[in-house]
């Protein structure tokens, strides 16, 4: 039986009603989408997590004969969607949807690291068996397309994941990693290295993954970079064809 997973409360939603993918990250994102991809054609694509719509509604801009279904789990930012009759919204969980339709594309946007429960191997699971879930709902040469946060290690590649995931996760620990700026605390976050989620997408089945880097960051003092044996943070988008 899968892990149940942890959610945060609304007033820790709150940091994420906002949209990351910037016009330029966006025009890079739409070029691999064409070239990987018959986006000429009309498609149907499943966007996890996709809180305020703010991305859908950019895809739908975009690709007129595109379909949207976003699914998320606040209902609050469902509720800050715009209608569109291509939209489509279901205020779930991934892990407890009935997914009934196949899908072109799906796409997490800096969603899987929120998929957390109480031990770290069991994480580890269900980030899996999401990427095994998307992979059965894609059509065949469907995509999955990933942004997230890659945290390398300093000497241990995949060190800092089961590092940051153990100090957010902590009930005890969490007033602590509030004051220290972690959003999740007491609830987890848990990163992976890039390689790792490579590895994991590859694990999924998918045939091949193509690499998109786009910008080093570095928001933690020295004392947590070395605390959490980090060598380098990254954002980068990862893409698996079926």
């Amino acid at each position: 039986m899968q892990e149940k997973v942890r959610q945060l409360d609304a007033q820790q939603t709150t940091s994420f009603d906002t949209e990351y993918i910037d016009k330029g990250m966006f025009e890079v994102l739409t070029k691999q989408l064409n070239m990987l991809y018959p986006t000429q054609q009309p498609f149907h694509l499943l966007d996890v997590g996709g809180g305020n719509g703010m991305y859908a509604d950019k895809i739908l801009n975009h690709y007129p004969n595109a379909q949207v279904t976003l699914i998320e789990p606040e209902a609050s930012l469902i509720a800050k969607n715009r209608p569109n009759p291509n939209k489509h919204l279901v205020c779930h969980l991934f892990q407890d949807a009935a997914l009934e339709s196949s899908f072109d594309i799906i796409q997490f946007n800096w969603v899987l690291h929120h998929f957390v429960t109480d031990t770290y191997q069991s994480t580890k699971q269900v980030q899996q068996e999401a990427l095994h879930c998307a992979y059965r709902h894609l059509t065949p040469g469907g995509l999955i397309v990933m942004f997230e946060n890659f945290y390398e290690g300093l000497l241990v590649n995949n060190l800092p994941s089961s590092l940051i995931y153990r100090s957010t996760s902590s009930k005890l620990l969490a007033p602590l990693t509030q004051r220290l700026g972690a959003n999740t605390a007491g609830v987890g976050v848990c990163f992976h290295s890039r390689t790792t989620w490579h590895d994991m997408i590859i694990e999924a089945g998918f045939k091949t993954v193509l690499h998109v880097p786009f910008y080093a960051f570095g928001n933690l003092s020295s004392l947590k970079t070395k605390a959490l044996h980090l060598r380098k943070q990254n954002v980068g988008l990862l893409i698996g064809k079926k």
